[in-house]
Parts: structure tokens; C-alpha cells; sequence
């Protein structure tokens, strides 16, 4: 399986770090007492900060023509906004 070059995904680590604040964040909110309210405005900045990264390796991806790479990352992103949706608590446990 073909995969990205080391100097671009050097370069796409970069995009790491909204979700790093994100979670500095959550960590200072629950952990802390800070009362930043998370809650409210957390899952939004999740998905996003998630989907700079999954958006920026899957460009880099489509470039050099990495599917298999493209591929682990659709999976990946697919599964991670079902989850965040409930969509498997709603299947495993209707009835709450």
C-alpha cells in the first residue's frame, strides 16, 4: 500500500492542533471545574477540528494517490460521525 511522503505528513501535523486545543480545553472544563461550557459547544468543535484533519490527509491523499490510505480515513471518519451521532446506541438500545 502506497503511502503519504514523510515531508508532507510532517506538514500535515499541523493540523493537529486545533484538536489539540479543543481538548486542552475539555481537560481544563471537567477535570479543572473551570466552567468553560464544554457541554454546549463541544461536540461542534470536535467534529470540526476533526474534520480539518480528515479533510487535510485526505487531499494529501487524493495527490499522491494513496487510496488505501483514503480508504482507512473514509472508514475512520465514517464510523467516528456515527458514533458521535448515538446512530450505535440507537441501534444496540431503541428503547432509551
Amino acid at each position: 500500500m502506497k503511502r503519504i511522503d514523510k515531508k508532507t505528513e510532517r506538514k500535515l501535523y499541523w493540523l493537529f492542533i486545533p484538536m489539540a486545543i479543543v481538548v486542552i480545553l475539555l481537560m481544563l472544563d471537567l477535570w479543572f471545574g473551570m466552567n468553560l461550557g464544554f457541554l454546549t459547544w463541544g461536540k461542534p468543535a470536535i467534529l470540526g477540528s476533526a474534520l480539518i484533519v480528515f479533510i487535510g490527509y485526505s487531499i494529501a491523499a487524493i495527490r499522491q494517490r494513496c487510496w488505501g490510505e483514503l480508504a482507512v480515513a473514509v472508514i475512520i471518519a465514517v464510523v467516528m460521525l456515527l458514533n458521535m451521532s448515538n446512530f450505535f446506541i440507537d441501534l444496540f438500545w431503541p428503547d432509551r
